[in-house]
């Protein structure tokens, strides 16, 4: 198999030989003519006496109508007939009559005349076929180019479509984020201004304490937009070590009390369970996940907020379970897709963008930890949303 190879490529240099003079210098090409005429009068000397055949002399004329086109028939037949005269003169004189020999030029010139018409003919044949081929490779060369160009510009475009989706969705996250912050800040500013008065100094000072710290929520969501807006993703989690529990009052602290009085909500949440998470994240986590029920479950509810943590070292499992319609089963691999709603929910009269869940997915995993719900689709048996979270990594942290 090696030696075919290697055969094949011998074959294969001999054939583009000639081919390949066509790209050598002027100095190279008139060594390769040299050549040609020292073979062609070596084959005159040596076998013209005894074959009184001057074919030999083709060589030359062969190589330089080849090197030099047309132009070289004329420069060959001169230097044609002076090598022949002068090896007649020379070497075969005597060796033939002159009638013979003048006989035999004339053959010899007819001859050469046409084979260089060919040969030149072949070259210009080939050059033009080498020109259609390089004219070929170009307009394919253009083709790629455009369709590189196209392609980039598809790209591009997909990439600007992209940039405006999640423009379009920050906005619609915005919207869907801000509204429990504006409303406890509202809320409590209104409360302040209507009944300043008739609050006592706690009281005040816990409705100032609520909008401050909506306040700082509204600064937090809206750096975080824009960060998510420079970079396409959600911002590096701060965690640190936390205790579930007091997060889940926080959020409930935080939510219209109207929303908490109408559920029947229980809280079952060690105070010794802890995790690695950042308090904020997990706050809009949850505050997504509670908003949910409060828009699809019916009022009077029972809501259970649970967590799990085995040993101090166990991930936290934290869930948060309803007694609501439930989420049919078909669907449920796809609640966390961006703006993706139940087809209940899309012909009902609640509005939504879809993008509540799809958040919450990615600030769990922001956290380093998982987010699935769980759902048999029956109504009364509700939904089940459970969140694992890392164990503290670090013992000694300070509690938020």
């Amino acid at each position: 198999m090696k030696q075919r190879d290697q055969t094949s490529i011998f074959f294969h240099w001999i054939s583009a030989l000639p081919l390949s003079w066509l790209t050598y210098s002027l100095s190279k090409r008139l060594l390769i003519v040299l050549c040609s005429y020292i073979l062609g009068i070596s084959g005159l000397w040596f076998f013209f006496p005894r074959s009184h055949d001057g074919g030999s002399m083709f060589l030359p004329i062969v190589g330089i109508c080849w090197l030099f086109r047309y132009r070289g028939i004329l420069i060959g037949l001169i230097l044609n007939g002076i090598a022949f005269q002068l090896t007649y003169i020379f070497l075969l004189r005597g060796m033939l009559p002159d009638q013979a020999f003048v006989m035999g030029a004339l053959i010899g010139f007819g001859i050469s005349l046409g084979l260089g018409l060919v040969i030149c003919w072949l070259r210009t044949t080939i050059e033009l076929l080498e020109a259609s081929r390089q004219h070929t490779l170009a307009l394919q060369q253009e083709r790629l180019q455009a369709l590189q160009a196209e392609r980039q510009l598809v790209l591009a475009y997909e990439q600007q479509r992209k940039i405006n989706e999640l423009k379009e969705q920050i906005l619609q996250h915005v919207n869907h984020e801000l509204r429990t912050p504006l409303t406890v800040l509202g809320g409590s500013l209104e409360l302040l201004d209507v009944h300043f008065d008739h609050l006592n100094e706690t009281e005040r000072t816990q409705a100032l304490a609520r909008a401050l710290i909506s306040y700082k929520e509204l600064v937090s969501l809206m750096n975080q937009g824009l960060d998510v807006a420079t970079t396409g993703t959600f911002p590096v989690a701060h965690c640190q070590r936390i205790s579930v529990q007091q997060v889940v009052q926080e959020v409930l602290f935080h939510l219209d009390p109207r929303n908490v009085e109408a559920y029947m909500i229980h809280v079952q949440i060690n105070t010794e369970i802890m995790a690695w998470a950042d308090p904020q994240y997990l706050q809009r986590v949850l505050q997504n996940l509670l908003n949910n029920i409060f828009k699809y479950v019916p009022e009077q509810t029972a809501v259970q907020i649970e967590a799990v943590q085995p040993t101090p070292s166990s991930p936290v499992c934290l869930s948060v379970q309803d007694a609501g319609p439930g989420i049919p089963p078909e669907e449920l691999p796809h609640i966390f897709e961006k703006l993706v709603r139940l087809k209940r929910d899309v012909t009902g009269p609640i509005r939504g963008t879809g993008l509540g869940l799809c958040i919450c997915k990615h600030l769990v995993e922001t956290m380093g930890g998982q987010i699935w719900a769980e759902s048999s689709g029956r109504v009364g048996e509700g939904s089940r949303f459970c969140i694992n979270l890392p164990p503290p990594t670090i013992e000694d942290a300070p509690l938020p």
